[in-house]
């Protein structure tokens, strides 16, 4: 096998099972060295999202962004026996619940001008740029426009702008 991870026009079993990863259907690498195992699923943009359960929030979350590359590396080195990882795993999303991105700083609520989207906080529009956008950057606040928490209104639960 090369090094690009195929061998005469045939991928790698880790892209056959990542082709056949949806929103509903994920896999578990089961992570030996670490303290949590990985969950993969296509996330509700088409990029991969890395899911894990947070004792502390006690509930399931969005991981950090990372590229897929570095996601379908430890997929490759679960499948090749790499001694970091016991094996490998479909798993059903409702078996999980549904993850939150990790929201740390709730006092900066924000909207997206790219998309209008709004978000509770810095964290999770920071993590909506990288995912969404593929915009990873430390001034996240050039692509958001403050929104004071005390203008929620049903128009814009809805998805409108007030």
């Amino acid at each position: 096998m090369s090094d690009d991870g195929s061998a005469d026009g045939v991928d790698h079993l880790a892209d056959v099972v990542l082709a056949n990863l949806s929103v509903g259907l994920g896999v578990r690498i089961i992570d030996e060295w670490g303290s949590k195992d990985d969950y993969l699923f296509h996330g509700p943009h088409g990029r991969l999202e890395h899911v894990s359960y947070s004792e502390n929030l006690d509930q399931w979350k969005r991981g950090l962004y990372q590229i897929d590359e570095v996601l379908r590396d430890r997929l490759v080195n679960a499948i090749d026996g790499h001694p970091q990882f016991a094996g490998w795993s479909y798993v059903r999303r409702e078996q999980l619940g549904e993850p939150e991105p990790v929201v740390i700083d709730i006092s900066e609520p924000a909207r997206c001008t790219l998309c209008d989207e709004r978000f509770p906080s810095g964290n999770a529009f920071g993590w909506h740029l990288a995912d969404v956008h593929q915009i990873d950057t430390e001034d996240k606040m050039e692509f958001a426009v403050p929104e004071p928490e005390n203008q929620h209104t049903l128009n814009k639960w809805a998805g409108g702008s007030a």
